[in-house]
C-alpha cells in the first residue's frame, strides 16, 4: 500500500492568507510531477474561457510567493491542467477568493513565514542535519531576546559577532534543497527563528529562466518586509543597505536556493548576528568570506533503500531485497535518481524491483525519469555553461577505462598541458560535476560518467575520441616504463610508442615514490591493460605488463600479476610476436613459481625456453634456465637443479650482465643451502651480493643478504646473521619491497633471542607483525604465534 503521505494531494481549504495559498499551489505542482511551466503554459491555454495562449511566465508568476493578488480563473485553470477535476478546481477558486479577503491576525504583523514544505520522503542526512543544527545551537542565532530553545547551544552562550551562513554544496541531484528546508523547519519546530523566515529560489541552475538578479530578490524581500513599492529604491545598493536595516534587530532564517555564485548572494546576506543564512549551490562558493561550507556527498546504501521503501513502499523492498540493492546502485545512491526511478515503479504496479532494475541497466540515464521529469536535463544545465575546455576535459573523462584519474591522465587524454588539465579538474571540482579524492585523484559519479560518455559521442568524433585513448594509453606504458626503471634500476623496454612532449610521462626520483604511484594506480592500470588488449592496441597490451613485473613482486600482486601476463600473452600472440611471446611466458611462470606451483612453472618454461632459443635470445635463454632451475630445487630434484642452474651462470658470465648474474647465482645459493652445502651456499650468496650491488639492484640486495643469514643461522653464526638480516632490512627499506622488509624484521628475532635479547627480538616481531597486517598476510597468524613464544 502506498503511504497516504505521500500520494495525497495539498488541500487549499484552510490557506491562512495568500501566501499560505500559493505555498499549496506549489505542493501541488510538486505532487504533479513538477511540470515545466513551458508545459503548463500549454494545458492552461485551451482551458481558460475563452481559449487563449499563455506565456510561460504568466504561469511562473501565479506560484511566487510575494504576489499579493492572483486570477481565480487563471488558478482554477491551472489546478486542472495540473490533474485535479472540475469540482476540485472549484474549491480551489473558492479558497483563492478567501486567500485575498483573509488578513493577518492581530499581534502577528511583522511576522514572515515563506518556507516551503518539506517533503513527506525526505529521507536521510542525519549526520549532516545534526551538523546544522549544532553549528547554530553554537551560535545562538535565532533565539531572540529570552526565548527558549529546544537546542542546545553548548558551553558557548555569548552572542555570536558575525551572522552565521552555512553553504550546502553538491552535484545536482544530490538534495541540498530538501535538506536545508529540512533543517529550516526543524529549527522553527524547535523555537528558533519566530520573526522572519523567507525563502527565494534564485535559480542559478534553471533551463527556463535566468539566474534571479539580486536586485529583484532585495525588492521581493522589502515587500515582504512590508516596505511600500513607492519606498523601495532603484539602486541595487540602497535596497541592499535598506534590506539590512529592516532585518537588523530580528531573528531571521533566509533560505537562498540554487544560487549561482558568490557575487549573486553576497547582497542578500544580513548583518546582524541573530540571522542564519542557509544558502544552496551545485558549485563551490569558497569566496564567500565566513561561510560554513558543508558538502553533500550521495546517500549511504542504507539511506538510499530507505528513500526507495519511502516511495514504492516496504513490503515491495522486503520481498525483492537484492534486487532493491541493485536498483539504487544503478541509480549511484543519488538521491533524485533514486527518488525519480521509485516514483516510475510506484506508477507501474505490475513492474517487479528486478525488472525496474533490468531497465536501469539497459536504458542508463533514459530509464531514470518519472512523468515529465529525468535525470539529463539536470545534468544539462551545469554542462551547458562550462567553458569550452572545461566541457571538453569533462566529457573525455569518459574514455578513462579505470575509475580514478590525475591531472596527468586527463592531459594525455586532451593533449594539453597539466597545468591545463589541473585547472579544468578543478573547475569541474568547483561545479561539483567531479569528486576529489586526494590531492590530484577524481572520480566522476556513474551517472555523470553515463552522461559524459552521452556528451562524448555527440561532441567528439569517432576520430578525437580514438586519438584522445590512444594518447591517454600511450602515456600510461611510458609512465609504467619509468616505474620500472626507479624500482628495478634498468630499461625494460628496447622500443616505446611516440609520445607528444605535452603532457609528459611523470618521472620518479625513487622506488618508495614510484610504487606509490603504482599502488594509487594499480586498478586503473588493470583496467588500462584490458582496454588496451579489447581495442585491438596490441603493442601496448603486450608490454604494458612487462613493465609493471617489479611492482607485482613487491607486492606479492599474484592475482593482478597472472591476469595481467595472460592477457598480454594473447595480444602477443594476436601481434605474432614471438620475442614478447617468450617475455611473457617467464613472467608467467614467476607468479606460478611464486605461488608454490613449481610443475605448473616449469612447463609454461619449458614454453619460454622454446621461444628464447628460436629467436636466438642468450639473454632470456639463460634467465629462463635459471628460474627452471630453481623449480627443480624447490621439488628437491638437485641434480637437475644443479645442471641447468650451472648453464644458466655460465651463460650470463659470458655475457656480462650483473643482474641478471646476481638472480642466477642466488638461485644456485639456495640450491646449495637446500644440499646442505653450507660453506659453498655462503659464498655463493657473497658473489651474489657483489653482483648485484653492481647492477644497482636493492631488491635483489635484500633477497640475497636474507638469505645468506638463513644460512648464517645454520652454521650457528647468529651475529653475522644479526647483520645481514639489518642489511635485507634496510635494502627492502629502499626497494619499497614491503613482503622482504616484513620477513627480514621477523627473521631478525631468531639472531636476537640466540644473542639473549629477548626485549629486542619482541620489539622485530611486532613491527613484522604490523606490516603482515597490513599486506593482510597470512604470515601475520604465524608471526602471533612467535610472539606469544617469547611471552608477549
Amino acid at each position: 500500500m502506498t503511504d497516504p503521505a505521500i500520494s495525497a494531494a495539498p488541500d487549499p481549504a484552510g490557506a491562512v492568507d495568500l501566501a499560505d495559498f500559493i505555498e499549496r499551489l506549489r505542493m501541488l505542482r510538486a505532487h504533479a510531477g513538477s511540470p515545466s511551466f513551458r508545459l503548463l503554459a500549454k494545458r492552461v491555454g485551451p482551458l481558460l474561457k475563452p481559449p487563449q495562449e499563455v506565456t510561460h511566465s504568466t504561469v511562473s508568476d501565479v506560484f511566487d510567493p510575494a504576489r499579493r493578488r492572483l486570477n481565480q480563473e487563471l488558478v482554477a485553470a491551472i489546478v486542472q491542467a495540473l490533474g485535479v477535476t472540475e469540482a476540485q478546481a472549484a474549491r480551489w477558486r473558492a479558497a483563492c477568493v478567501a486567500a485575498h479577503a483573509t488578513r493577518r491576525p492581530a499581534g502577528t504583523v511583522g511576522v514572515f513565514r515563506q518556507l516551503p514544505a518539506e517533503l513527506a520522503t525526505f529521507t536521510g542526512r542525519r549526520e549532516e542535519l545534526a551538523a546544522l543544527m549544532a553549528l547554530v545551537g553554537e551560535t545562538g542565532a535565532g533565539l531572540g531576546s529570552g526565548s527558549g530553545s529546544g537546542i542546545s547551544t553548548g558551553t558557548n552562550t555569548s552572542a555570536p559577532q558575525t551572522v552565521v551562513v552555512s553553504a550546502i554544496e553538491g552535484m545536482a541531484g544530490i538534495g541540498k534543497t530538501q535538506l536545508v528546508i529540512r533543517a529550516a523547519h526543524e529549527l522553527v519546530r524547535a523555537g528558533r527563528f519566530a520573526d522572519v523566515q523567507l525563502y527565494v529560489n534564485l535559480r542559478g541552475f534553471d533551463a527556463e529562466a535566468a539566474p534571479a538578479d539580486p536586485s529583484d530578490v532585495l525588492d521581493s524581500f522589502l515587500r515582504q518586509l512590508e516596505v511600500p513599492a513607492r519606498r523601495i529604491p532603484e539602486d541595487r545598493d540602497e535596497r541592499a543597505a535598506m534590506f539590512r536595516d529592516r532585518i537588523a534587530g530580528r531573528d531571521a532564517l533566509l533560505v537562498l536556493d540554487n544560487a549561482a555564485d558568490e557575487a549573486q548572494v553576497a547582497d542578500l546576506i544580513p548583518a546582524d548576528p541573530r540571522c542564519l543564512v542557509l544558502l544552496t549551490s551545485r558549485r563551490n562558493l569558497a569566496g564567500l568570506d565566513g561561510a560554513r561550507l558543508f558538502r553533500l556527498d550521495v546517500f549511504p546504501p542504507r539511506d538510499a533503500l530507505e528513500l526507495l521503501a519511502r516511495v514504492v513502499g516496504q513490503e515491495r523492498v522486503a520481498a525483492e531485497p537484492e534486487a532493491a540493492a541493485e536498483v539504487v546502485r544503478l541509480c549511484g545512491l543519488l538521491p533524485l535518481a533514486v527518488s525519480l526511478a521509485a516514483a516510475r515503479l510506484r506508477s507501474r504496479p505490475a513492474w517487479s524491483l528486478e525488472r525496474l532494475a533490468a531497465h536501469l541497466r539497459d536504458s542508463g540515464l533514459d530509464a531514470v525519469r518519472a512523468g515529465s521529469r529525468e535525470l539529463r536535463p539536470v545534468f544539462d544545465l551545469s554542462y551547458r555553461d562550462l567553458p569550452a575546455a572545461t566541457a571538453r576535459a569533462f566529457r573525455l573523462l569518459s574514455l578513462h577505462p579505470g575509475r580514478g584519474f590525475t591531472s596527468g591522465a586527463v592531459a594525455a587524454l586532451s593533449g594539453t598541458s597539466e597545468g591545463a588539465a589541473r585547472a579544468a579538474l578543478e573547475a569541474l571540482v568547483d561545479e561539483n560535476l567531479i569528486e576529489q579524492r586526494t590531492a590530484d585523484r577524481y572520480e566522476l559519479h556513474d551517472l555523470l560518467h553515463a552522461y559524459a560518455v552521452e556528451r562524448a559521442q555527440i561532441d567528439e568524433s569517432a576520430a578525437e575520441r580514438e586519438e584522445s585513448l590512444g594518447r591517454l594509453l600511450s602515456w600510461y606504458l611510458h609512465t609504467t616504463e619509468n616505474v620500472a626503471r626507479a624500482v628495478e634500476n634498468r630499461r625494460l623496454l628496447e622500443t616505446l610508442p611516440t609520445l607528444p612532449s605535452e603532457p609528459a610521462a611523470p618521472r620518479f626520483a625513487s622506488a618508495q615514490e614510484a610504487m606509490a604511484w603504482y599502488d594509487a594506480e594499480r586498478e586503473n592500470l588493470s583496467a588500462v591493460l584490458m582496454c588496451a588488449a579489447d581495442t585491438g592496441r596490441h603493442d601496448l597490451a603486450l608490454r604494458l605488463p612487462v613493465t609493471l613485473l617489479g611492482c607485482y613482486q613487491r607486492r606479492k600482486d599474484w592475482a593482478r600479476w597472472r591476469s595481467a601476463y595472460e592477457t598480454g600473452l594473447d595480444s602477443a600472440r594476436e601481434a605474432g610476436d614471438r620475442t614478447a611471446q617468450g617475455r611473457l611466458y617467464n613472467g608467467l611462470g614467476l607468479v606460478l613459481f611464486d605461488l608454490r606451483a613449481y610443475p605448473q612453472a616449469i612447463e609454461v618454461y619449458g614454453e619460454a625456453l622454446a621461444l628464447a632459443e628460436e629467436i636466438g635470445s642468450t639473454r632470456q635463454v639463460a634467465s629462463i634456465l635459471g628460474n627452471i632451475g630453481d623449480c627443480h630445487c624447490r621439488l628437491g630434484d638437485f641434480g637437475t637443479a644443479e645442471t641447468v642452474i650451472r648453464r644458466s651462470l655460465a651463460l650470463f658470465r659470458e655475457i656480462g650482465d650483473p643482474q641478471n648474474l646476481a638472480s642466477s647465482l642466488c638461485n644456485y645459493g639456495v640450491l646449495l643451502h637446500e644440499a646442505k652445502r653450507l660453506e659453498e651456499s655462503h659464498a655463493t650468496y657473497s658473489e651474489a651480493l657483489a653482483a648485484s650491488r653492481k647492477a644497482g639492484n636493492r631488491r635483489f640486495e635484500a633477497i640475497i643478504a636474507f638469505n645468506r643469514a638463513e644460512v648464517c643461522m645454520d652454521q650457528d653464526r647468529p651475529a653475522e646473521a644479526e647483520e645481514d638480516y639489518r642489511l635485507a632490512l634496510t635494502a627492502a627499506q629502499d626497494a619499497d619491497d614491503r613482503p622482504t622488509e616484513a620477513e627480514a624484521r621477523r627473521s631478525l628475532a631468531r639472531p636476537l633471542r640466540a644473542l639473549s635479547r629477548p626485549a629486542e627480538a619482541r620489539e622485530a616481531l611486532r613491527a613484522a607483525l604490523a606490516l603482515f597486517e597490513a599486506l593482510g598476510s597470512p604470515e601475520a597468524a604465524v608471526t602471533r604465534e612467535r610472539l606469544a613464544e617469547l611471552g608477549d
